[in-house]
């Protein structure tokens, strides 16, 4: 019997400690939310007894306690920005949506920079990967959401070309486990450990092996990194190094990455192909780019770029005609239009992997779709399409509006008799 709880309290204890960083993750989206988040505003009566909760919409609400604070608070305040952006923020946060972030202003600053080509950190993109049961549990309002699962995977999404990640030999894919020694905890360790104790309860596995991965899980979680930590330490910052272990392909590996400015020019044209990478500046690039005998175009590890580049560079590429919408299921599909594009069509080969994501990731769904390219790679799932929104304090978020689709006649550009360029 002691021994078996002991066990037991050997598996209970480093959840406890666990499942404190993941209510506390989820408690500060709400906090920053504000009354927005929370089931019963506070102040609705105080604004106006004759309105209930549930009769206010989100605006009418957020704009009536501005008023509120404005005409009764002792010193003379500007609060409507300072509301709205912490209001965005937290709901921006709820969606733990990995496309749908929120920044600080120097964050955003930051962001803003690689929509340039100008990076600065360790020269990487990064991918958040969330149990996705468990994300549409939350984002369906469920009760039984595990917030434990919902502590993502972090991934390099892209390296970018003569960065300090690609000198050090980090590759997309690769999953960080440690960053300047402190550690990622995620939805799969608590996996794992729940398999482990449920396979010890079942006699399938030793008891010591459970111990042991108790006693690692103990150690992360004294040492671990907070979410909001991670993109400053990796995206941010040209000076020092910053010391990383990564999984990859089941082996943790360990580098020391220095972290310094990497600017990553648009077009790049060789004799036998074309780097694209949707930074500002690409479509001004591309009228001046001679593709004969360069066809080739070459989209991986091309940053998710600027969607908005990628839209209006599609003349360079396709004549005009509609090439599909962005869909969401909630309004109207905004079609995707090329009205000056070829006279006559190029067909080009599009070399793409898993580092192809974002902007270049719908660009090369476009193509493909239309007829005129032919892919080299496995082509990535259709991201989704994001719409960069700043606000007037300088902070600023990124927010997914919805996902490319093909138009109903694959090719709208047959049906034009006389494209334009």
């Amino acid at each position: 019997m002691a021994d078996s709880k002991n066990t037991a309290w050997a598996f209970i204890a480093p959840i406890v400690c666990v499942a404190t960083l993941a209510v506390g993750f989820l408690a500060r989206n709400k906090a920053e939310m504000g009354s927005l988040a929370s089931n019963k505003p506070v102040g609705v009566g105080i604004i106006n007894d004759k309105h209930s909760f549930g009769e206010l919409s989100e605006s009418e609400f957020f704009y009536e306690v501005a008023s509120l604070l404005k005409s009764n608070y002792v010193e003379p305040t500007e609060i409507d920005q300072k509301m709205a952006s912490g209001a965005i923020r937290g709901m921006v946060g709820s969606l733990l949506d990995p496309d749908s972030i929120f920044y600080d202003k120097d964050q955003f600053d930051s962001f803003l920079a690689t929509q340039r080509g100008n990076y600065s950190g360790i020269g990487v993109e990064l991918e958040y990967r969330y149990d996705q049961a468990e994300l549409k549990k939350l984002q369906g309002g469920s009760s039984g959401v595990d917030s434990l699962l919902l502590m993502p995977q972090i991934l390099v999404a892209s390296v970018l070309p003569g960065s300090p990640a690609e000198q050090a030999g980090l590759k997309t894919g690769d999953e960080f486990r440690q960053i300047a020694g402190k550690y990622i905890i995620t939805g799969l360790d608590i996996k794992k450990l729940r398999d482990l104790q449920t396979a010890v309860t079942e006699k399938k596995a030793d008891p010591s092996e459970l111990q042991r991965y108790r006693d690692e899980i103990s150690v992360w979680v004294k040492e671990v990194m907070p979410a909001g930590k991670i993109r400053d330490h990796l995206l941010s910052g040209t000076e020092g190094e910053v010391a990383l272990k990564v999984k990859r392909n089941g082996e943790l590996l360990s580098f020391d990455v220095p972290r310094r400015a990497t600017t990553v020019k648009p077009i790049i044209t060789t004799p036998t192909e074309t780097q694209v990478r949707f930074f500002e500046g690409a479509v001004a690039e591309l009228s001046r780019t001679d593709f004969k005998g360069k066809t080739v175009l070459d989209l991986r590890n091309s940053g998710s770029g600027s969607f908005d580049e990628m839209e209006r560079a599609l003349g360079n590429f396709l004549p005009a005609g509609r090439y599909g919408s962005v869909v969401n299921g909630k309004a109207a599909p905004k079609p995707i239009n090329v009205v000056a594009g070829l006279k006559t069509p190029i067909y080009f080969t599009l070399l793409v992997d898993n580092s192809t994501h974002g902007a270049s990731a719908v660009f090369a769904h476009i193509l493909a779709d239309s007829g005129n390219a032919m892919v080299q790679g496995t082509l990535p799932p259709t991201p989704s399409w994001i719409e960069i929104q700043k606000l007037t304090d300088g902070t600023g978020y990124t927010l997914a509006t919805g996902k490319y689709e093909m138009s109903d006649t694959k090719t709208a550009a047959n049906e034009q008799k006389e494209p334009i360029r």
